[in-house]
Parts: C-alpha cells; sequence; structure tokens
C-alpha cells in the first residue's frame, strides 16, 4: 500500500535553494520574527510558508523540517492547531480588514496553547489596508517570544514601507526554464498533442511561474489571450469600436490583461526604438508590433503605457473602479496610436 505524502513536507524543485536558507536559519536560531515571502504569482509562495510554519511549530526538537508524526504536526495538518493562525482577505479581491488583525492580536497575546511557537501566515501583506497596516505595526514591533510572522508578497504589488521596514525579506527565485518546463510538462493532461510548445508558451505568458502557467491553462488563457490581440487589431483597421471591445472586456480578468498589454507596449517600444525583433518577449506577434511601431509616435506608447501601469496599480490597490471606463479609455488611446488605419 502506498504511503499517503506528507502534506505538510509538500514542496516545489524550485524552492530548494530558499528552504536551505531558512533551515539554516531555523538550525542557528537566527530566523527573523517577521519575514516577507515574496515573488511573482505561480510560485507557491503559500506553500512554502506553511512548510515553514510546520516546522517551526514541530515538537521534535532541533529539526529544519516538520516530522509530520508529532501532537503538532497532526494538529496542523487538520487544521485545528491552536497556535497557527492564517490571515488573508475574506473573499476575492477584497482587502485585509482592521478587525482581522486584531483577532490575531488578541491570540497571539496568549500563552502558546501547545508550548512551543506562535506562527501568523500573513496570505496578501499588500491586500492589507492602511488601518489594518498600522494595526500590525506595533505587532511586527514586538511580536512577544518564540512568535512569527510570515508574510506573502506578490509582485508587482506595492507593500507599504512601514510594513516592509519591520521585516526581513525573502524572496523566491524564478526557476530555470528548463526546470519549470520539465515540471510543467508532467503537470499537463496526457491528451495533450504537444506539451513541450505548450509549456513553453504558458510559462511565457506567466512571466516564468510555473503554478500560474498550469492555472492559465485550466481557465484556457491562452484563448483570452488570443481574442484580446483580434481585437485590438480590428479596432486599429477600423473594424470594431473601442466601445463594443470596451463592453466584451469589462468583466473578463482585467488585471491579467493590462499585464498582458503591458508586455506589448513595452516590446513595441523595444521594437521602435532599436528595430530589433531579437529580444521581444512576445515573438507570436511581430507582424502586428511592426505594423503599429511603423505608424506611432514613441511619445504615444509611452503615453498609454503610463496609463496601463497607473490602471494595474489601481486595481492592485483595490480601488473601486469602473472596469467599463477603464476600458473604453485605454482603448481609445490604443486606436490613437497610428496615424492611419489604411495598412492595417
Amino acid at each position: 500500500m502506498t504511503k499517503e505524502p506528507n502534506i505538510l513536507l509538500h514542496t516545489y524543485p524550485w524552492h530548494q535553494d530558499q528552504w536551505h536558507q531558512v533551515s539554516q536559519m531555523m538550525r542557528q536560531k537566527r530566523l527573523p520574527h517577521a519575514l516577507i515571502i515574496g515573488g511573482v504569482p505561480g510560485l507557491g509562495k503559500l506553500t512554502f510558508a506553511k512548510r515553514l510554519a510546520a516546522a517551526l511549530l514541530c515538537q521534535q526538537g532541533e529539526r529544519s523540517d516538520a516530522c509530520g508524526q508529532c501532537k503538532s504536526c497532526q494538529l496542523l495538518a487538520a487544521h485545528s492547531h491552536p497556535d497557527f493562525k492564517l490571515m488573508q482577505p475574506e473573499e476575492l479581491g477584497k482587502a485585509i480588514l482592521v478587525d482581522q488583525v486584531r483577532n490575531i492580536q488578541h491570540a497571539m497575546a496568549t500563552t502558546a496553547q501547545q508550548g512551543g511557537a506562535r506562527v501568523v501566515i500573513i496570505n496578501g501583506a499588500a491586500d492589507l489596508n492602511l488601518n489594518a497596516a498600522n494595526a500590525l505595526l506595533k505587532q511586527l514591533e514586538e511580536p512577544g517570544d518564540n512568535s512569527f510572522f510570515l508574510l506573502l508578497h506578490q509582485w508587482p504589488k506595492m507593500l507599504l514601507p512601514t510594513v516592509r521596514s519591520r521585516c526581513q525579506l525573502l524572496d523566491i527565485i524564478i526557476p530555470r526554464p528548463e526546470q519549470a518546463l520539465s515540471w510543467l510538462e508532467e503537470q499537463l493532461p496526457e491528451d495533450e498533442k504537444n506539451p513541450r510548445a505548450a509549456a513553453e508558451k504558458l510559462i511565457a505568458l506567466a512571466n516564468g511561474g510555473p503554478l500560474k502557467a498550469l492555472q492559465l491553462h485550466a481557465s484556457k488563457a491562452h484563448e483570452l489571450r488570443h481574442q484580446m490581440l483580434v481585437q485590438l487589431t480590428a479596432i486599429l483597421r477600423g473594424n470594431a469600436s473601442t466601445l463594443e471591445v470596451a463592453q466584451s472586456w469589462h468583466k473578463q480578468p482585467l488585471e491579467q490583461m493590462l499585464n498582458w498589454w503591458i508586455e506589448w507596449i513595452n516590446d513595441l517600444i523595444k521594437l521602435k526604438m532599436t528595430g530589433n525583433t531579437a529580444h521581444l518577449a512576445n515573438p507570436d506577434i511581430i507582424k502586428l508590433l511592426q505594423a503599429v511601431a511603423q505608424r506611432s509616435s514613441i511619445k504615444a506608447m509611452y503615453r498609454l503605457l503610463h496609463r496601463l501601469t497607473e490602471q494595474l496599480s489601481f486595481i492592485n490597490q483595490r480601488r473601486n473602479l469602473n472596469n467599463q471606463l477603464v476600458c473604453e479609455e485605454l482603448l481609445h488611446q490604443w486606436y490613437l496610436l497610428v496615424r492611419s488605419d489604411t495598412s492595417l
């Protein structure tokens, strides 16, 4: 009978270097009380943090990993450990509120019920609203003995400087291309016709995050990206209006779409300035980029890039945006990129 894998020890191959780093810190008793675990989406930062929490809570003495067998490990595996707290937005896309932080403060003020460490994972440090972040600061400054805060930070979201200054940073590095591709190929369905080609395209779309790439595959994001390019081309040709496209976009995952669009504008700027296609991040749309570059000014490109990054920042800050109006404005600037649509 095959033994079930220990969920407390679950990890990914690209975590090895960072795990070695924190293992050494634990053995030498110099792990900081507040650690920001950062990186692009899709690197398994929460999995890494849970493994670290398990190791800190484990009752088996001087270990650098959880044993998976002691009472503490069993409680954690059953999601009932009294000295472990996971704080994250109550709803997807919402902020972490001050009352959630206050509840954590109350729990951290009491003696550890299992007699060891107390660990809090904050899944989305950039999702703390201002009041919640301010409430957390005192806890970070005076954490108490054997108390640890593991804050997960997802690039490119902004983290409040006051929070960042009280923590030590540990970035999960994007895996090497071959490592990421080999792992992703194994996860793709067996009926995938060309898994290596599919994996390469997905990794590129996910900015190197293997788990994000797998999520994009499951959600058929490549189809959304293709449709987005078709509609942008139609606008430049005059075959679709900005209003029509904005109406179809505003209910889509706008954050992902803006990230793609920013990549395309960056490629467009590279092409306009150098004329070299060798280092473009999106070689599959070279013809479109070349056509737009011939008819556009560098100032217009930078103007659109500024508005795209600004709107993406507003989304990351959880501002209450009218997505359709945002799309209309950005699409209108896209239309104005070219002086004439006759050759497109």
